[in-house]
């Protein structure tokens, strides 16, 4: 399997990163190439996959030694065999409940690696429904019906045995079980709370923050880059859109996150199954000087630590767009990301001054899709504050692309900014229509009578017809 990755797009991640560190990372399984349609094969991965599920999420790579951790190059076996279908008809023979794992790519070397991305467990753990076939002993090979597995040193999947990895897992599965239950409770109330004005002051204070630092970084970036990209890369850290939650409890009370890199690594990968483009927000890299790191601040007065990724002064990449992004304890994440239709190929004539339709519902998407993971995560949310603050925006229009007008009439200031509050049970229950409340208002800056009318635009048709532009499977509304 080869191809060649085209300049603007990014693979689910380097192979190298995928690679580093793999001796220590339970949630990556390598394995050579195989024909997976061999039943004994197929037993072997669904033991794998139910683990890296039960493990809370991870990756299943394909063409890689899995002692020497070296790539193998590329393979004779069809791409079939390694296809969404192939893959999922495996999950759907042996493991309950059911998965939905995404195929996606890894890159070296001009080869495709695929990557199947295995999201966590839900209120149940994943356990085996059927028998591996019988091996030469009458025993069966590769899985057992019944039988839970989890992920163990080596890394291996092994049958869960214990009070450890019990207890683990079963705290993830009474999680999602908990936030149901406090949910019923809470509307059988019938109170709907309001979130303290000091959570609110402390999410403008983290979107705030963090779109300055983002700015400073594109600034400090300038002097590691050639001089002919600086007034693009200063433009792109003016130019942004910083985007921030905060989860609350019922109280009012942010949310505590105590540990946001194990969280953001597990939600991660739910994030490839719905906003992933070749990209996506909150992105946790590997590579050292991209990586997340912890690091601290003070918001709204208070000492806080927070978990920061994509660092811009640390790469020397000139890309489309720079983003940054933070996950701070008391509950609250921000990514800023720089205006994607600022930019145009080199060579190629500046188009006119817009935004489209699809790369603000990807923003906003992105998000929520961030923001309702991580809320499935943790017991006890209650309501979900949104804030966004656009910049750049003057003498912007609205455009389908770089030739097709939306709506003529640009907006005149230079910025926007709101603040949204949404109940949890809305964000879980009716993702698109709290898509919706966070998009119009931003949307309706560009209502036209007569070009574009947002209100009777936006539609869940309209977002998926927008995201399959993009040609990415993974960028999709959730299914309530």
């Amino acid at each position: 399997m080869s191809a060649a990755p085209e300049r603007d797009k990014v693979t689910v991640s380097d192979l190298s990163d995928l690679i580093a560190g793999a001796n220590e990372n339970l949630g990556v399984e390598f394995k050579a190439w195989m024909d997976t349609t061999d039943p004994e094969h197929r037993a072997k991965l669904a033991r794998h996959i139910a683990a890296l599920a039960n493990h809370g999420g991870g990756y299943l790579v394909f063409g890689i030694d899995d002692k020497t951790r070296r790539p193998l190059g590329a393979t004779d076996l069809p791409p079939s065999s390694f296809g969404q279908d192939a893959i999922s008809a495996i999950v759907k023979r042996y493991l309950e409940p059911r998965l939905q794992v995404l195929l996606q790519g890894a890159e070296f070397e001009g080869v495709t690696y695929p990557v199947v991305v295995v999201p966590s467990h839900g209120a149940r753990p994943v356990v085996a429904i059927a028998d591996g076939p019988q091996g030469a002993n009458g025993r069966p090979v590769g899985i057992s019906q019944g039988t839970v597995y989890v992920r163990a040193a080596g890394p291996e999947s092994v049958p869960i045995r214990s009070s450890d990895d019990w207890n683990t897992l079963l705290e993830r599965c009474l999680s999602h079980r908990a936030d149901l239950l406090g949910s019923i409770l809470r509307q059988s109330i019938g109170g709907r709370s309001q979130p303290d004005s000091r959570v609110l002051e402390l999410l403008v204070a983290a979107v705030t923050e963090t779109a300055a630092d983002f700015t400073a970084q594109t600034r400090s970036l300038t002097e590691r880059t050639d001089a002919k990209y600086h007034a693009q890369i200063l433009q792109a850290g003016e130019n942004y859109s910083a985007m921030g939650y905060a989860l609350v409890d019922a109280d009012g009370d942010p949310i505590s996150i105590e540990s946001p890199r194990t969280l953001n690594d597990r939600v991660s990968v739910a994030m490839h199954q719905y906003a992933y483009y070749g990209w996506g927000s909150f992105l946790p890299l590997s590579v050292p000087e991209r990586a997340p790191q912890v690091r601290m601040s003070t918001l709204g007065g208070r000492e806080t630590t927070y978990l920061e990724g994509m660092r811009v002064e640390n790469t020397g990449l000139i890309s489309s767009a720079f983003d940054y992004w933070r996950i701070y304890e008391c509950g609250i994440a921000v990514s800023v990301e720089s205006l994607r239709d600022n930019w145009s190929r080199e060579g190629q004539p500046s188009p006119p001054k817009h935004l489209t339709p699809l790369w603000i519902l990807v923003a906003i998407h992105s998000l929520l899709a961030h923001a309702r993971l991580m809320g499935q995560e943790l017991p006890g949310v209650a309501q979900v504050i949104v804030r966004m603050d656009w910049r750049g925006l003057s003498d912007r229009m609205l455009m389908w692309d770089n030739f097709r007008v939306v709506a003529s009439t640009p907006y005149r200031d230079d910025r926007f900014a709101r603040t949204i509050p949404l109940q949890w049970a809305e964000l879980r229950d009716d993702y698109f229509g709290a898509l919706r409340r966070v998009a119009l208002p931003f949307m309706n800056l560009f209502a036209t009578q007569g070009w574009f009318q947002p209100e009777s635009w936006l539609t869940p048709d309209a977002v998926q017809n927008e995201f399959k532009r993009l040609e990415m499977r993974s960028m999709r509304l959730f299914d309530d």
